[in-house]
């Protein structure tokens, strides 16, 4: 599945469920304070994560809260930029995630939108769906095991 695929399946689950989708870059809307007092809660955190030579799990976490506390920050300075440049770094670790797993992503990715489809989508605004009838989890252990992987 390509970004551009991910990007339109994320926004068909937002549009069923009522979830913001905005037509043109823009700042969401939010307590600028409470954001920047978040984001330096989460600089403190990464601070007091041991990041040893090795410690690929640490290392990583601390520059997913990072790039969070970046996100958090461009928000409340009100900084367009800052904010695509921090959601771009996001997405970039979240995907360097995947690599340094060897998680085959696109396919996880896509069943995982599979599996939320099946949910009942109520356009609540919240963002969220409800497992009902027709829900089907993700069946996320048969793509690990196409992968190589011995479960």
């Amino acid at each position: 599945m390509k970004i551009d695929d991910a990007v339109v399946a994320v926004r068909d689950f937002h549009m069923g469920t009522g979830a913001p989708v905005a037509e043109q870059p823009r700042l969401l809307p939010g307590d600028r304070h409470a954001a920047e007092t978040l984001a330096g809660q989460l600089s403190s955190l990464k601070s007091g994560i041991a990041t040893a030579d090795g410690d690929v799990l640490m290392q990583r976490a601390a520059m997913a809260i990072e790039e969070l506390a970046e996100w958090l920050l461009a928000h409340a300075s009100g900084d367009l930029v800052a904010a695509a440049d921090a959601w771009a770094d996001r997405a970039y670790v979240l995907l360097g995630d995947a690599v340094a797993a060897g998680l085959p992503a696109a396919e996880l990715f896509a069943e995982v939108h599979a599996s939320n489809m099946t949910k009942d989508l109520v356009a609540d605004g919240t963002g969220k769906a409800r497992k009902g009838a027709a829900y089907r989890p993700p069946n996320l252990a048969d793509i690990l095991k196409s992968a190589g992987t011995k479960l």
